[in-house]
C-alpha cells in the first residue's frame, strides 16, 4: 500500500511505535490507528518516524503469539512500502531526547518520537497512555490515540 503525494501542506504526526504495532495486531483502538495510517496512505496527513520504530514494531509484533516468521516478515514488509518518512538519528535529536526524558522522567525511548515531534513542528501520537503520555502531555506536543478523532 503505497502512499499518494498531496501538494498542500499537511498536518504532522510523530508516531510512537505503541500506535503501528496496532496496525498488525487486533488491539484496543486498532480502528484508531488504521485511520491515521489510512489518512497518511491517502495523503491526507505526513508521518514522520525513526529507524528506532522499526525495531520497536518488529520485536513486538514477533513476541504476539498469533505471529509466526511468515506473518512477522509479511508485517515488515507492509511497514516498509508505506515509504514513511523517517526522520535523521543524529546527535541533535539524541540531545533532544535526552533533554526530553530527564525533564519528564520517562525512559530515552519514549522521549524519542516526542523530540521529533518538537524538531519537526509535529505532534506526537501514542497508545502509551500510562508511562508516555501523561509524563508528557503539559509540556510536550503529544496526544492519545484514543482521543485522535479528525482523520474521518
Amino acid at each position: 500500500m503505497e502512499r499518494r503525494k498531496g501538494s498542500k501542506e499537511m498536518e504532522r504526526f510523530s508516531l510512537d511505535s505503541s500506535v503501528v504495532v496496532k496496525w498488525f495486531s487486533e488491539e484496543e483502538d486498532t480502528d484508531k490507528a488504521l485511520e491515521i495510517r489510512d489518512a497518511f496512505v491517502e495523503g491526507r496527513i505526513e508521518l514522520i518516524v525513526t529507524p528506532l520504530l522499526f525495531y520497536e514494531v518488529v520485536n513486538a509484533l514477533r513476541y504476539k503469539p498469533d505471529f509466526d516468521l511468515d506473518k512477522l516478515e509479511r508485517a515488515i514488509d507492509a511497514l516498509f512500502k508505506l515509504h514513511i518518512k523517517v526522520a535523521g538519528f543524529d546527535e541533535m535529536t539524541m540531545k533532544k531526547s535526552a533533554e526530553i526524558a530527564f525533564n519528564a522522567g520517562v525512559t530515552i525511548y519514549d522521549a524519542i518520537p516526542v523530540a521529533v515531534a518538537e524538531m519537526e513542528n509535529a505532534v506526537c501520537i501514542t497508545a502509551d497512555e500510562r508511562t508516555q503520555y501523561s509524563k508528557l502531555r503539559r509540556r510536550y506536543p503529544i496526544v492519545l490515540l484514543k482521543d485522535v478523532a479528525f482523520f474521518r
